[in-house]
């Protein structure tokens, strides 16, 4: 009896901790999480990426400054938006390689740092 009643805690032990598993890291600020929210919302609602274009956010850095991307996953020209560690909108535009955004200055000079979310098709 002690073995099955032992068992049976340590599944719901593996379940609960497994239960609490995040699509995106924990480190990240609090706004970009309450965002990722509304886009896995939006995805459930929408039943998917549509139009076969997933929406992602990525995170950049120059050494000391990071910069958040968000691919919108729309077929429009400007489907990047930038925002700030602190969740301030910064540009909307085609593309992130270079020039300057809002108050980040000299794109070119951030890397790619690590992959944050993706939107998937269910």
């Amino acid at each position: 009896m002690k073995k099955l009643l032992s068992s049976c805690l340590l599944v719901l032990f593996i379940l609960g901790v497994s239960s609490c598993k995040k699509d995106y890291p924990r480190d990240i600020p609090k706004w970009l999480k309450n965002k990722i929210k509304e886009l896995k919302k939006e995805t459930r609602r929408k039943k998917g990426c549509g139009l076969g274009l997933c929406a992602s956010i990525e995170e950049f850095s120059d050494g000391s400054n990071i910069f958040y991307l968000w691919i919108t996953g729309t077929a429009e020209p400007a489907g990047i938006i930038i925002f700030d560690y602190d969740g301030n909108f910064q540009c909307q535009q085609s593309n992130y390689d270079s020039g300057s955004c809002g108050e980040i200055t000299e794109l070119e000079t951030y890397y790619f740092t690590r992959h944050i979310w993706e939107e998937t098709n269910y």
